[in-house]
């Protein structure tokens, strides 16, 4: 049976291990960079976290949030990737339109770094005081990609990239752990009185105030814990495919318990045998770290 091609990811690397490098530092002490993660938590930003087992996990929605940020640094400098087929005097662009170029979402950069009219660097600083703007080259990048996330390539770009950092880290379980664990904190002191009248349908999802509903893991969840935890405890090992013994069964465990504030996201979720499921319990135990060679 030939596979769709919506199961299958083509993978640039673009920033991809840069990306992932800084999402993991945030996640291990997310409460270091609270200032930072304001604008993902602030103005009930939690409730785009609160429907149950979206495709477009936790995980991709704070990607999307470090790597907007990161692109959007692009423009104190020197950040800057020459283009065109001069190399002794080429374009400059963003390194935003490069990436866009990569995956092939535009043809051709949109936007291109202004020569300096005092004749400094491309990016940043760009002249002494008294030689009219010091910032204008800096001022263009900004005006640009403040207006970049308007744009539909943007938001495109975004999405491959959350694809991509997301398959790179979603083995991690305690990355994973720690990224639930911070939104848990700001769901388990919310109450669906606080919901404006546009979004009471979301009431129906939680079981009391700071508690979602228990609902059952959909069977591409399910699937995608599996066999990233290779059809295994990931707290004592032991094999739950079903093949070897049959009286095993796995446990789909919510690392955050949703009594402490956890989501229904697949990023929430470990593999567990059904005795370290009872002995855990609804207690937060940091997730193993153990995890199988390739071979």
């Amino acid at each position: 049976m030939r596979a769709k091609n919506s199961e299958w990811l083509t993978h640039e690397y673009f920033r991809t291990y840069r990306i992932a490098n800084t999402v993991d530092t945030i996640m291990r002490d997310p409460f270091a960079y609270l200032r930072e993660l304001e604008g993902l938590t602030v103005d009930d930003g939690i409730i785009d976290f609160l429907p149950h087992w979206q495709k477009d996990s936790a995980l991709h929605k704070f990607i999307r949030f470090i790597a907007d940020d990161i692109f959007m640094a692009d423009s104190h400098g020197p950040s800057r990737v020459p283009y065109g087929p001069d190399p002794v005097h080429p374009q400059w662009i963003l390194p935003a339109d490069l990436a866009m170029i990569n995956y092939g979402i535009i043809d051709e950069p949109l936007f291109f770094i202004p020569d300096d009219p005092s004749g400094g660097e491309p990016v940043g600083r760009t002249s002494r005081e008294g030689d009219g703007d010091p910032y204008f080259v800096q001022n263009a990048c900004y005006n640009y990609l403040t207006h970049l996330p308007l744009l539909q390539v943007y938001t495109d770009l975004m999405n491959r990239i959350a694809d991509e950092v997301f398959f790179v880290m979603f083995a991690n379980r305690r990355a994973l752990a720690s990224l639930n664990k911070f939104l848990s904190m700001y769901l388990h002191g919310f109450s669906p009185e606080y919901f404006d009248e546009g979004d009471k349908e979301l009431t129906k999802l939680f079981e009391r105030e700071g508690e979602l509903k228990r609902v059952r893991p959909p069977i591409w969840a399910r699937r995608a814990v599996f066999y990233r935890d290779r059809g295994r405890c990931t707290g004592c090992r032991v094999n739950l495919s079903g093949l070897i013994d049959t009286f095993d069964v796995a446990n789909y465990d919510h690392m955050i318990p949703l009594a402490r504030g956890g989501l229904n996201d697949v990023t929430n979720l470990q593999l567990l045998c059904e005795r370290c499921n009872k002995r855990k319990g609804d207690r937060i135990h940091i997730p193993s770290n153990h995890y199988r060679r390739w071979y």
